[in-house]
């Protein structure tokens, strides 16, 4: 009968989503509405932002996270004081409730998975999303056919108002391009300072961005400076072109027309066309421009004119300037015999840190001797005490059972889990807490930007609330200027990504915990941070369970005696003099430019200095990611084993660059999660990378409960990634 009831209510429940197009939440207010994501479009696990338009300000968020248990977003009022709020979906339709105080507004659920180009819908990871600020150029329609009655294989959102773009950065996370042309001028001149800030921020942080510079990229600059400042164009210039070169990177059979183009900047950036004008004086037509970490992809055309829009190989173009973005089927290999529950590297990176060693471990050496002495001790003491000196062959049935029971609680009571914590009898703390965690902090030298990234997994032997905080070392101190964000989220949910089975997600055996979001003016120091940063109240952790974890951190680095690098004309190779600006040493560090690797000694000290870098042993990049090594007339190279969960070190390395190395071509995983930390598209002429281990956590997770302590036995990697600018020697 109960089960009858659930299928009737999940079936009402249902037809209610259906009804609202899970757009429109159950408000007070019959004309207040629940916006979900941009456009109604969200992804699973990252940072979403939500937008009421009734009268009342939002101020804690209701929702359940991937393990099912009950969430509450507490937003921090000086910063979502607007019509936004953020959290973390946990899953598909996972149920959202909006609270003023103790008022409670709105109700309701996030909208299920589901075509994008129809409406509200969750986004699945292998499906790319891209924000369009003005002409879509036809993007929406890739994959589409009406007659199969085939939606579009790309979610595109199209925002036509200044108020469905978030007001913070963390309101893109998830989305893989935004694309921008002259027809969204009037949309870029209405953005908030605030909102504006967010879109260069996301850049900045590893985000990707799109823009067509033709005719009109005067008044587009005008509308968004900005995008002006991040190019690096001090004076916009447009000229005529000749379209010969774009023919020729399309391989087209329908000639194009001159048009009009801004003047791209030459010294930076990798050209992707190059072209001339009708004067015959050579440009860039086409180029891509690392910002920070993220990138910007520049064509001197207006692709939304008339000519462009009548030319058939229009989305052939963008695809090849854009790469994989533009596929409808990204990164879709057939993967046989993997073995293993999760399809990405996420779901690698955390099984591996759910590895935690609480028994005590006997070699079989210990095993075979104990094994040995039973036999041993059974025979002697029931032939020669039982039968010879007792002379009661009977007692034999008492004696083997008492014996054996005595050596198993022995072996249970040397086998039980390790509970020495280091800290005095009369602590009342009890019970194991351990953390597994890996961190890769980037720095980029050239752009003064900082960011961080970390994944951790807290083992929990008896049951426990905890209070999470982020807490920084006295390193990260001295390699930092300002803090701009620390935040901590909720890491993995269920499906393929990260392994395991999508269940009703709805876990009511949990209490409901908080994560509270607030901004300060200063960190723990007294450094100036304005800090936006959040901590977890009462986290709870069934017995002998984990749970997963993940930080992100925004911050200016501070840095000294910046190398300055010079390429060789007409090689990948790099002279002058290498220095060590971070405040901590490198461990088995290296130096990455292009496809070579520059190995460094074991230890590289803070401030240390190498007078030449072409002293120093070369290995081929990739092949060294791969563990390639050559054999007389054949390479032989290691296979990755997605089902293998010992080392940390090398899941991190292939997270940092996966397409370096090919990608799941070689790994046999997707890389869609936590794409963001591969900084393959780095490795260009104009910079380099200084990679290397650090010795000590720059970032650690604080247990603020007085009852907890995490051990300090875990699983612990620090990686750290500095971008370093090269010139040429022609450009001297």
């Amino acid at each position: 009968m109960s089960k009858l009831l659930y299928l009737i209510g999940a079936a009402l429940w249902t037809v209610c989503l259906l009804l609202t197009d899970g757009r429109t939440a159950d408000a007070e207010d019959g004309s207040s509405e629940v916006l979900f994501g941009i456009q109604g479009h969200y992804r699973v696990g990252v940072w979403t932002g939500i937008r009421y338009s009734g009268s009342q300000n939002v101020t804690t968020l209701e929702t359940r996270d991937g393990d099912g248990a009950e969430v509450l977003y507490e937003q921090a009022g000086d910063v979502t004081d607007g019509d936004w709020a953020y959290a973390v979906p946990g899953s598909e339709a996972a149920p959202l409730i909006l609270r003023n105080g103790d008022a409670m507004i709105s109700t309701g659920r996030f909208p299920t998975i589901g075509s994008p180009s129809r409406g509200p819908a969750m986004i699945p990871l292998d499906m790319n999303w891209i924000i369009v600020i003005g002409d879509p150029l036809g993007v929406d329609e890739v994959g589409a056919n009406k007659l199969l009655n085939r939606d579009a294989s790309i979610a595109v959102s199209k925002p036509t108002a200044p108020m469905e773009f978030p007001d913070s950065m963390i309101g893109y996370e998830g989305v893989d391009m935004i694309m921008i042309n002259a027809a969204g001028i009037d949309l870029l001149r209405a953005l908030t300072k605030q909102q504006r800030m967010a879109i260069e921020q996301w850049v900045t942080g590893g985000g990707h961005i799109f823009i067509t510079l033709g005719i009109a990229c005067q008044d587009l600059f005008k509308a968004a400076p900005w995008l002006q400042k991040l190019l690096g164009i001090t004076e916009p210039k447009t000229t005529t072109i000749d379209p010969s070169a774009i023919e020729t990177y399309t391989s087209t059979q329908s000639p194009l027309k001159n048009f009009t183009g801004i003047q791209l900047p030459r010294k930076r950036g990798t050209v992707l066309i190059t072209g001339k004008t009708t004067r015959r004086v050579s440009l860039p037509v086409a180029a891509v421009y690392n910002i920070g970490f993220g990138r910007i992809t520049a064509i001197a055309a207006d692709l939304d004119d008339e000519m462009f829009t009548s030319w058939p190989e229009r989305l052939d173009l963008m695809t090849q300037l854009t790469g994989d973005i533009l596929l409808p089927d990204k990164k879709d290999i057939a993967i046989t015999n993997r073995g293993t529950a999760y399809g990405d590297l996420a779901g690698q990176l955390r099984a591996t840190l759910d590895q935690f060693e609480v028994k005590r471990k006997f070699g079989f050496s210990v095993v075979s001797i104990i094994l040995m002495a039973l036999i041993a001790a059974i025979g002697p003491l029931d032939y020669l005490l039982i039968n010879r000196f007792l002379g009661r062959p009977l007692l034999g049935w008492l004696s083997f059972p008492l014996l054996t029971i005595a050596l198993t609680l022995v072996l249970m009571y040397e086998a039980r889990p390790n509970l020495d914590r280091g800290i005095s009898t009369t602590d009342a703390k009890t019970g194991i807490i351990r953390c597994n965690r890996v961190e890769i902090i980037d720095i980029d030298a050239i752009a003064g930007l900082g960011r961080g990234f970390q994944a951790s997994c807290i083992y929990s032997h008896d049951a426990a609330l905890l209070n999470i905080d982020i807490d920084e070392s006295t390193n990260f101190y001295q390699l930092t200027d300002s803090i701009q964000q620390s935040l901590l989220s909720p890491l993995g949910y269920p499906g393929q990504t990260y392994g395991g089975i999508q269940i009703a997600i709805e876990d009511t055996r949990m209490p409901p915990y908080t994560i509270r979001m607030q901004k300060s003016g200063v960190n723990k120091t007294g450094v100036p941070a304005g800090l936006l940063h959040n901590s977890i109240l009462g986290a709870p952790l069934a017995a002998r369970s984990s749970k997963s974890v993940q930080t992100l951190l925004r911050f200016k680095p501070k840095l000294t005696n910046i190398p300055s690098l010079q390429r060789r004309v007409g090689s990948e190779l790099l002279k002058g003099e290498l220095v060590n600006p971070l405040p901590v040493d490198l461990l088995d560090g290296m130096l990455i430019y292009r496809n070579w690797a520059y190995l460094l000694r074991t230890r590289f000290p803070a401030g240390g200095r190498i007078e030449r870098i072409d002293g120093l042993r070369q290995k081929n990049f990739r092949w060294r990611l791969s563990r390639q090594t050559a054999l007389e007339s054949s390479r032989d190279t290691e296979e990755w084993d997605p089902s293998s969960v010992e080392l940390p070190d090398r899941v991190a390395e292939m997270l940092m660059f996966h397409n370096t190395v090919g990608g799941n071509r070689y790994t046999g995983l997707r890389d869609d999660a936590l794409s963001s930390l591969d900084l393959s598209h780095t490795l260009s002429e104009d910079r380099c990378i200084l990679i290397g281990r650090l010795a000590d956590e720059l970032t650690t997770l604080e247990l603020s409960n007085k009852e907890n302590e995490i051990e300090g036995n875990g699983k612990s990697l620090t990686m750290i990634r500095l971008v370093l600018p090269v010139t040429s020697e022609k450009d001297l």
